[in-house]
């Protein structure tokens, strides 16, 4: 039979426990501190464990009060806790104990009343455990966390966790700045529903996250258009990584998120300014370029038609001459004006050098929606320029190129329709020309 055994076997056959042995049994079964006292805090009773925080045998303690053994700084903690179970509530709580050569040692106490056999309320019964170090690791981890929550909030990263669900678990401050709204209308949402709602693209931070989620990879990269709540844009770049289990099962993600807007708008601007002329904001050579050849591409796969309009200014050269380049730059913004308002939005208007023009068209590139659009464009250039220090009357000659027939080629197509523009100024100009296919154009 156990000592525990013997103990209970002990309690059951005995009407009544002797003190000495209820202390043996509180000392040798039971980890924690016991005491007992009367209405004047007077210790009545204290186990071994009690003492030992005092260093003191317990015949030294009983007969004291607890406003004795216990410096004021403690007594002032557990005075309104005591009064309260004298009254007759039982009460739990937690404090720094007094523990005799420590700054103090946590402890889980309750107090529970011990009434006479009327009821009546003749002291109590206090029993605590040492909970120190369980309190030192989560003030720890406390620390440890708002250590983290200030990185987190601090950083230019937005942090966000996901569980597996690609539920939102924790999310930082600048979660504000991005989408206009706070952590805590975000965590427990749905990341990609509540991206959906806010009618952003999910689409390649979905696919992202489920190859995340497979465990195909265990970190990628995306960029997502986010819609702010004031209306506006924000690009960013989410760096996502999978944190798994010791079965290898993914159980949250972690997307650090960075608003990348400033530098999208600077590389767009850098782009623009690569690809668009300065004095009309036009495409330039570079930029049609780039467009015609992505038009090229459609019409070898699909043989989607297309259509280049080469335009030459007449009478352009006299305009610099009589007045000068300033008046000269007027005139060309004035034409590329007139050429915006009578081309269709889906066609592309580029200056590619001096005073000449092309007009690109894909799609609805039939020869009759060219000559429709020829004629605008000469009506258009009919009414004189004016400009600070006059006016001039001024024309254009046009060069066309057709793909199809036969000009499945960017440069040949550019060449071409250069060519028939030199061919309607020698017919005398104001007047369009049609590039004529020839054998080695359709090679």
């Amino acid at each position: 039979m156990s000592d525990l055994a013997s103990k209970i076997a002990l309690i059951q056959g005995t009407a009544a426990l002797k003190v000495d042995q209820l202390a043996h049994l509180f000392d040798d079964t039971i980890g924690a501190n016991i005491s007992i006292f009367d209405r004047d805090a007077r210790l009545l009773y204290v186990n071994e464990l009690f003492s030992r925080s005092f260093k003191r045998p317990p015949s030294e303690l009983v007969g004291k009060t607890l406003y004795e053994l216990y410096a004021d700084e403690h007594t002032q903690q557990f005075r309104p806790y005591l009064e309260r179970t004298l009254a007759g509530e039982t009460v739990t709580y937690e404090r720094l104990s007094q523990v005799v050569d420590t700054t103090g040692v946590w402890f889980t106490v309750a107090l529970t009343p011990w009434r006479d056999a009327s009821g009546a309320v003749v002291g109590g019964v206090q029993v605590s455990m040492r909970v120190h170090e369980m309190k030192a690791a989560l003030e720890s981890l406390r620390v440890a966390q708002e250590r983290l929550a200030s990185h987190m909030n601090n950083s230019p990263l937005l942090a966000i966790e996901l569980d597996e669900a690609l539920c939102v678990t924790q999310c930082g401050a600048q979660v504000f700045s991005l989408v206009g709204m706070s952590p805590n209308e975000i965590v427990g949402q749905s990341l990609l529903d509540l991206m959906r709602t806010n009618h952003e693209e999910t689409d390649a931070l979905a696919d992202a996250l489920s190859r995340l989620q497979s465990g195909a990879e265990t970190g990628n990269r995306v960029e997502v258009a986010l819609r702010h709540m004031n209306g506006r844009t924000v690009h960013s770049e989410w760096f996502n990584s999978a944190l798994t289990n010791v079965h290898g099962r993914v159980t949250s993600i972690m997307a650090l998120v960075l608003d990348v807007t400033a530098r999208k708008l600077a590389d767009e601007q850098l782009r623009r300014i690569a690809t668009h002329d300065g004095l009309t904001g036009l495409y330039n050579r570079r930029g049609l370029t780039e467009r015609l050849n992505q038009c090229i591409v459609r019409y070898k796969r699909s043989e989607t038609p297309l259509a280049l309009l080469f335009i030459d200014l007449d009478g352009f050269k006299h305009v610099n001459d009589r007045f000068g380049h300033a008046e000269g730059d007027e005139v060309l913004c004035e034409v590329a004006r007139r050429l915006l308002n009578v081309v269709r939005s889906s066609d592309v208007v580029a200056r590619i050098g001096g005073d000449e023009f092309v007009v690109l068209l894909e799609g609805d590139a039939s020869k009759i929606a060219v000559e429709q659009l020829s004629e605008r464009i000469l009506r258009s250039l009919d009414a004189p320029c004016k400009f600070a220090n006059g006016s001039a009357q001024i024309g254009a000659s046009i060069g066309v190129a057709l793909c199809p027939p036969g000009f499945a080629d960017a440069v040949e197509l550019m060449r071409a329709a250069d060519a028939a523009m030199y061919e309607a100024k020698r017919a005398g100009k104001g007047r369009v020309v049609y590039a004529r296919p020839t054998a080695d154009l359709q090679r």
